[in-house]
């Protein structure tokens, strides 16, 4: 039974092995990555996995969406009256 998937298996750092399953297609930009960066498909992926996995602080996730928020500026909304009220900046 073939699902077109494709098994990889990864070595890291010569003592761990991880394998994975993945779509040909996915499999095919692996290899195409690899090759353009001059790498191994076992270390684009390990710099895949490294840089997902890396600890970001609540600002570097989220900067793409400041000033995204688009509300209505004339409103009656009492809330937005007490925030306005309470809010320290002009």
């Amino acid at each position: 039974m073939n699902s077109g998937k494709v098994c990889s298996t990864l070595y890291y750092m010569s003592n761990t092995a991880l394998t994975i399953r993945t779509d040909p297609a996915l499999r095919k930009a692996l290899q195409e990555r690899a090759l353009a960066q001059g790498k191994t498909v076992s270390q684009v992926v390990r710099e895949i996995l490294e840089a997902a996995l890396v600890e970001q602080p609540l600002a570097a996730r989220t900067g793409h969406l400041q000033g995204r928020l688009e509300l209505p500026t004339q409103s009656d909304d009492p809330w937005r009256k007490q925030i306005r009220e309470r809010n320290w900046r002009p």
